[in-house]
């Protein structure tokens, strides 16, 4: 479904709509234009160029901001990188450090800073804490609540329940394809998440 909304994927049928407009997107590059972000679920594959500097690959959504008439304006692109490192605190002795060296966590705050960097107004987080320690969880969690509280809407796939739970004004539930129902904040359980995703009512 995330993959589909990003344009990575065509799904047979089915409207999309944001603020109540129908919207097509067919490719990555339509989704950034209208101001969505997809980090997905595998960093090291999809999410990062791992020889590439940090600084490479946070402005790699952006290059366009950078380079209005075809070339890169290094000088704004190192304020900007280095404005969105200390912002999220990534632990790095340099923006030209290669994003393969850092830690779990820091690499996804990489992942994280790139699509923050071209002003999202919906950011898909997927699996978005998986393999990072519990600091860096707890910032990530920061983070979301932060740009949830900026008007960014955050559609977030977790296999994680407490997340689910902690972090979600509404819960969807899929099973086999399909939504099998759809929970609030307030009435969410474990049991009734997990009833509904073995195919429960």
């Amino acid at each position: 479904i995330m993959r589909s909304i990003f344009g990575l994927a065509h799904p047979d049928h089915g409207v999309m709509k944001m603020n109540g407009e129908e919207i097509k997107i067919h490719n990555p590059a339509q989704a950034v234009e209208k101001g969505i972000g997809f980090i997905t679920e595998d960093r090291k594959v999809e999410g990062l160029v791992l020889d590439f500097s940090i600084r490479e690959n946070i402005a790699l959504p952006n290059l366009k901001s950078f380079s209005p008439k075809g070339i890169i304006d290094e000088k704004n692109e190192m304020e900007f990188v280095n404005l969105l490192i200390e912002r999220l605190r990534i632990k790095t002795e340099s923006a030209e450090t290669s994003a393969r060296s850092l830690s779990g966590g820091n690499q996804q705050k990489v992942v994280i800073a790139k699509w923050i960097g071209i002003g999202p107004k919906v950011l898909i987080l997927d699996e978005p804490t998986r393999g990072v320690d519990v600091g860096a969880k707890f910032e990530i969690y920061q983070l979301m609540n932060e740009l949830t509280d900026r008007g960014v809407a955050i559609i977030m796939v977790s296999s994680e329940l407490p997340e689910v739970i902690g972090m979600s004004d509404r819960i969807l539930v899929v099973h086999e394809g399909h939504i099998s129902g759809e929970l609030k904040k307030d009435e969410a359980t474990q049991e009734k998440i997990m009833t509904l995703a073995t195919g429960g009512q």
